[in-house]
């Protein structure tokens, strides 16, 4: 029979033996020290000067006097020497200067950031699968770090002291910043970026006060193939195929650089605006129509006008004859492209004013295309050739260039889109058409 337990090695009492007592005692010396082991200190090299009575250490790893040669052992003060007990795997201690719960692994004390596992309900410092130091006190090494909801939402706070101090995420290469983002010595939240991890530049900043967004640098928006499709309104975009800045505006897509500096007078509602060109003034000369003739020519409002009738005004009258006013917008060339309006018939058996209803809303800067078609030859007001502007296209000549014009059956509803063809280019001048205020 063994003398000792196998994993203690507590002393056991023999048959026969004398003076049990002294090896009872014995065992129960060694229990109290090992069970719920706390020590004070676990990396001293030397003992403490003036140890209490049962005081333990766990002996650091290059001891020196009365702990020389017990690195990693278990001292205990007895009150008059040292006495040391070896530690076997899994064996746990709390070490009570550094709050932390160490285990023995066979060849160390490791603590819970190195594997020991068991540390405390508040612990100074934390690594997970790396090293924490005094600044970065929580490490972790790891592909990718997941925070999970709870049932609902998940908010990660980044708090600081006080408006003068920073809260920022900070993202490095080579532990070397590269951008940060957060509040930094202000409430307002900003985007800094860094070359070289020394010198960092604002790119974004988003007022706390205002929630107005600077940039602090040109913005560069890549260039594409073709306009989105079903734009929002507010959505700005390079064309690349253009080469130019376009917006969604109103529900029209245009070219931002087709605003106009001209003064313009948006006159209140119930009066009339003119369709001509910036300085081209109001005179009128007679149009003629002609069964199945189409007229459009180009007009740029100087401001948002929202209208609720489109009219011409008939200057001699043709029994039967009847007139559509027609409105296109323009597409990224400038041409006509998709219909807009076209009205209800507009008789032309009386002279006068004749107004079509027309809920539409004209953008300042766009290009519209404006004109009527006509069922006979009734005679309208038309603009002054001065009065509209002269289009491009065609072969070179010396004669003006007004309007697009097109032979269409009257009783055939205008195109949905209207394909320009150079070859309807036309000198004569257009019909006088007048949109009412809304």
């Amino acid at each position: 029979m063994p003398d000792q337990s196998k994993i203690l090695s507590l002393p056991y009492i023999m048959p026969a033996q004398a003076q049990k007592h002294v090896t009872h005692n014995e065992a129960l010396r060694l229990l109290d020290v090992l069970v719920q082991l706390a020590v004070s200190t676990r990396d001293a090299s030397a003992p403490p000067a003036d140890p209490a009575m049962a005081e333990r250490h766990i002996v650091g790893p290059a001891p020196t006097g009365a702990w020389a040669g017990r690195a990693g052992q278990i001292a205990l003060w007895g009150g008059t020497a040292w006495e040391f007990l070896a530690p076997q795997p899994g064996w746990r201690a709390h070490v009570l200067a550094d709050r932390v719960t160490v285990t023995w692994t066979g060849t160390a004390w490791a603590a819970p950031e190195t594997g020991g596992g068991g540390g405390p309900a508040n612990p100074p410092t934390l690594g997970i699968n790396a090293t924490p130091d005094a600044t970065n006190r929580l490490t972790v090494s790891s592909a990718a770090t997941l925070l999970n909801h709870e049932g609902a939402g998940h908010q990660l706070k980044v708090n600081r002291a006080g408006a003068a101090d920073t809260a920022s995420l900070l993202f490095q290469s080579g532990f070397s910043g590269r951008a940060e983002m957060g509040v930094m010595g202000g409430d307002d939240f900003g985007v800094k970026v860094s070359a070289d991890g020394a010198a960092f530049r604002s790119a974004l900043t988003a007022e706390a006060a205002t929630a107005r967004v600077t940039l602090h640098q040109p913005l560069l928006l890549e260039g594409q193939a073709a306009d989105p499709a079903d734009p929002a309104n507010g959505t700005v975009w390079a064309q690349a195929g253009s080469g130019r800045l376009r917006a969604r505006v109103g529900g029209v897509t245009r070219a931002l650089d087709q605003q106009q500096g001209s003064s313009f007078l948006v006159p209140p509602a119930g009066e009339y605006v003119m369709t001509t060109a910036p300085g081209g003034g109001g005179a009128t000369i007679t149009a003629t129509g002609f069964a199945g003739r189409v007229d459009i020519y180009p007009f740029v409002p100087r401001a948002d006008i929202a209208v609720d009738r489109l009219a011409v005004n008939v200057l001699t009258a043709a029994a039967g004859a009847l007139v559509k006013i027609l409105v296109y917008a323009s597409d990224e060339n400038g041409r006509p492209g998709a219909l807009l309006v076209e009205t209800g018939d507009l008789d032309c058996g009386t002279t006068g004013v004749k107004n079509a209803t027309a809920a539409l809303t004209f953008r300042c800067g766009v290009t519209y295309w404006i004109g009527a078609r006509h069922s006979a030859a009734a005679v309208l007001s038309g603009w002054a050739l001065s009065a509209t502007p002269d289009l491009n296209g065609g072969n070179p000549a010396t004669s003006l260039r007004k309007t697009l014009r097109r032979t269409l059956a009257y009783a055939t509803p205008a195109p949905a889109g209207w394909t320009y063809a150079a070859a309807e280019i036309s000198g004569a001048g257009g019909v006088a058409i007048w949109l009412r205020i809304g």
